[in-house]
């Protein structure tokens, strides 16, 4: 592979909250894997799908810092 500049333009904001939808669509379909005892605690039935859950959790926060950042650049 030739080592070619990256010649993409950055991500719009638009495009930047329409993965942020879609990352909120799978966390909830993630959701329902997950259940509440009677102290609060957060119970799952899949140890895949927290996992998932939880890495998602982490792209959303770091797109929505990008989405500040641009805004406030």
């Amino acid at each position: 592979m030739s080592s070619l500049p990256d010649l993409r333009k950055p991500a719009s904001v638009w495009e930047l909250k329409q993965v942020i939808e879609m990352i909120d669509e799978r966390m909830t379909e993630l959701r329902r894997h997950r259940g509440e005892n009677a102290v609060g605690d957060y119970m799952w039935d899949s140890d895949t799908a927290k996992a998932e859950y939880i890495s998602l959790n982490k792209k959303r926060t770091a797109i929505r810092q990008k989405i500040l950042n641009t805004k406030l650049n």
